[in-house]
């Protein structure tokens, strides 16, 4: 995202307040065209449905749906959100561990993608199928080891202990439900294996971006999967859907690669599968960054410096697993020193990062870049109020979410 200046950050947070999130639609923009263009070079019959749950202000929705995108809701409340901003049921995914039958009756008169996540929503889906008269198209939701070291993965059906193919047993058993495609998704924040006495905070590890032989291993157990449904069940798959974590634009081809191949091994292109890709942080990570004022300088023991800030981790939440990207607003001036970021709560947990800075006094703004995924919808108004959001594209500044009162 393009830096803002320091007459600019002034001009802004004097208008809308400190701290303040500013938003750009061009770089949203680019992202989700990179983005699909690095898949459909690749393979041609691919969709990408932005992933709610990263950021989900209508005025971002709508930037990303006029581009083309889909949506990917895990809620029914961000599945009326995408209703809401005029998409239609056949271009949303829904998936989640909670769905209520009221629902996925809703999204499957819509048309929608419902991928579901474990057996009592297939009961669930096998009581509207039969009130309706007709089977339901559904997607399975499936996890399996690809390497990476965790505690075993909450969402889906297993692949290894044979979950996955009871669940498909028992769909082609009773004619209700009708699988017609496969869904992954490689978390960014696992849980690590711990000992039974310590709680989950203190295994939860961010992996992102994976390495994309990750993605290469998902990809090729789906695709055996699809060939045992096809051959044993005489299921065939519609569409594969890969879910998200997947690194920034700038550094996505290995990604793309290792995704696309194990299917193009299995199919020709011209009869392959609809590919769905549910990416979030990489479309709009980059596209926020959050002003904030240097409201006091303080110098601890050890020699340490520190400057506490008007933001902290009430509105930065992801600070808590990792440290944030800052820089001064204006040109830095002087030696840089190493430096503690503090927030303004009365916590001493609230470190938005460490970084190298020079001099600064009360009053000066500093940028917290690539803060548009999870940050924004995770925030809480805790002590302090949340913050205003603005969006420039093409020069014009929008409101999109005013500052609490």
């Amino acid at each position: 995202m393009k830096r803002i200046t320091s007459q600019k950050a002034n001009e802004l947070t004097k208008k809308y307040g400190s701290p303040l999130f500013v938003v750009s639609a061009e770089e949203m923009r680019s992202n989700l065209v990179t983005f699909r263009d690095e898949f459909i070079k690749r393979y041609e019959n691919t969709e990408v449905a932005y992933s709610y749950k990263v950021n989900s202000l209508p005025g971002v929705l709508k930037v990303i749906h006029k581009e083309g995108a889909w949506a990917e809701v895990a809620s029914g409340f961000e599945y009326g959100l995408a209703k809401n901003v005029g998409m239609p049921g056949g271009q949303i995914v829904f998936n989640g561990p909670f769905k209520t039958k009221d629902e996925l009756k809703r999204a499957i008169d819509d048309g929608a993608y419902i991928n579901v996540d474990h057996f009592d929503e297939l009961t669930t889906l096998e009581q509207i199928a039969t009130e309706l008269g007709r089977p339901v198209d559904i997607g399975i939701r499936i996890n399996t080891d690809v390497g990476i070291d965790q505690l075993p993965d909450r969402f889906g059906f297993n692949l290894e202990s044979g979950e996955a193919e009871r669940a498909v047993c028992r769909c082609t058993e009773n004619k209700l439900l009708n699988i017609t495609g496969l869904h992954i998704h490689l978390t960014s924040y696992i849980l690590e294996s711990q000992s039974e006495d310590d709680i989950p905070a203190r295994g939860i590890k961010l992996i992102w971006p994976k390495g994309p032989e990750a993605y290469s291993s998902a990809s090729k157990q789906m695709v055996n999967f699809a060939r045992t449904l096809r051959e044993e069940y005489g299921v065939e798959i519609e569409y594969l859907d890969m879910g998200g974590g997947f690194p920034t634009v700038d550094s996505l081809g290995p990604y793309a690669q290792a995704i696309t191949a194990p299917i193009l091994d299995e199919y020709q292109q011209s009869e392959a599968p609809l590919l769905i890709l549910e990416p979030g942080r990489a479309i709009v990570s980059s596209a926020a960054q959050l002003i904030t004022t240097v409201v006091a300088i303080k110098e601890l023991p050890g020699g340490h410096s520190a400057v506490v800030a008007d933001a902290g981790i009430n509105i930065l939440p992801t600070s808590l697993f990792k440290y944030q990207d800052i820089e001064c607003v204006t040109e830095p001036k002087g030696e840089l020193r190493d430096t503690i970021i503090y927030g303004p709560l009365c916590l001493q947990t609230d470190i938005i990062t460490r970084a190298k800075l020079p001099e600064l006094k009360a009053g000066d703004k500093l940028r917290v870049k690539n803060v548009g995924s999870y940050n924004i919808p995770q925030s809480s108004t805790f002590i302090f109020e949340q913050p205003a959001v603005v969006m420039i594209d093409e020069g014009d500044v929008k409101v999109l979410r005013n500052r609490e009162i």
